[in-house]
């Protein structure tokens, strides 16, 4: 059983929500980079991590990530502020501490994978 079996829908939906209406929203270190909101990005998130987690993609199609994110640069800092926020969004909701530990790993790759640019100050 892979984890979007095991998480569904209606909880991945959740973590979705949880993450960008409650979490995001809040940290100034990462909110300014949704200009246009998140009711298109949460809208977005869902299909994506439907897929991302094992859903049957025979109607969805995996969208190209560093394709669609390469107008947004993405550092390393700014990659992990979005992990940590997202972990943060894994622990408010009630999933299985095993499928967190899984969940929570997933997250940490596909952060690393987004970062396309190199923080200069």
């Amino acid at each position: 059983m892979n984890l979007y079996e095991q998480i569904g829908e209606e909880k991945i939906d959740l973590l979705i929500d949880v993450l960008y209406d409650d979490i995001i929203a809040n940290d100034d270190r990462i909110n300014l980079l949704f200009h246009d909101g998140f009711e298109n990005v949460k809208k977005e998130q869902k299909v994506f991590f439907r897929i991302f987690l094992g859903a049957p993609t025979n109607i969805m199609k995996m969208p190209d990530l560093k394709e669609k994110h390469m107008n947004f640069p993405i550092s390393k800092e700014v990659a992990h502020y979005w992990i940590e926020d997202f972990e943060k969004a894994i622990d408010k909701i009630e999933l299985d501490s095993s499928i967190k530990y899984f969940l929570n790993k997933k997250i940490k790759m596909l952060g690393m994978h987004m970062i396309n640019t190199v923080k200069t100050n």
